[in-house]
């Protein structure tokens, strides 16, 4: 399958990453394994937007953190590579204030 990129406009609430995908529902056909995925502020953003798990992402509670807005901070982070594909977008949580956007790198299995 090849790879394929998405923009996901945050609307300031958690929301999974699927919440990109014209089939949003988990494990729908959309929500693919990927062996790697690649996620990336916008340059325009002006907010750091925060990756987790689970819908209790948040400022204090994340993975890790996207900010453009700092020189020293990471805006793009990648996740994998996984040879098996075990993860996919419905898998992981983000959290922006509305209109920030995501960049999102999908490589399928």
């Amino acid at each position: 399958m090849a790879a394929r990129h998405y923009a996901l406009t945050l609307n300031g609430s958690a929301q999974q990453l699927s919440t990109m995908l014209s089939n949003t529902e988990r494990g729908g056909a959309e929500d693919v394994a990927c062996v790697q995925i690649i996620l990336a502020a916008d340059p325009a953003n002006s907010n750091v937007i925060y990756v987790g798990a689970n819908n209790t992402v948040a400022a204090t509670t994340h993975g890790f953190a996207l900010d453009p807005t700092q020189a020293t901070a990471k805006d793009r982070e990648s996740i994998g590579p996984f040879p098996t594909g075990k993860v996919k977008p419905s898998d992981f949580w983000v959290k922006g204030t509305n209109a920030e956007r995501l960049m999102v790198f999908l490589v399928p299995m």
